[in-house]
């Protein structure tokens, strides 16, 4: 008996403490705004689906670094703090502005959501960032 209620508590706090890592399914990605940016043609509409995945806990920052897709291994560790998640559109993507303002809608979500702490550690290749700081 002791050795079952030892078991479930420690497996209670390992879940607690530590947290599960929210994997995204392919139909995750599918559903979401950052898919659907290539058939909007407004940057209302773009904005209207960050917001949507913002609602949905599946916020994404999108990139756009050419041919090959880039990895750093500090990602998944912002990924996992901020609740964001970064998506690679490769060089062929939505309209350039729209991209923007998908992120930006995100980037004010951010901001509103953690302050400024997350500013350090946000990977500097996310559409329209440098932009979005320069700005605020």
């Amino acid at each position: 008996m002791k050795f079952l209620i030892l078991t479930s508590l420690l497996t209670l706090f390992s879940s607690v403490g530590f947290g599960q890592t929210i994997k995204l399914t392919d139909a995750d990605i599918n559903n979401s705004g950052a898919i659907k940016l290539v058939f909007v043609t407004t940057v209302d509409e773009a904005r209207e689906l960050a917001k949507k995945d913002i609602k949905k806990n599946m916020p994404f920052l999108l990139l756009r670094s050419e041919i090959a897709p880039v990895v750093y291994n500090t990602d998944s560790a912002f990924e996992n703090k901020y609740s964001v998640y970064y998506y690679e559109d490769g060089c062929t993507g939505p309209d350039y502005r729209l991209t923007e303002e998908y992120n930006f809608v995100i980037l004010d979500h951010l901001q509103k959501t953690y302050g400024k702490e997350w500013m350090r550690k946000i990977r500097t290749d996310v559409v329209g960032y440098k932009k979005w700081r320069s700005e605020k």
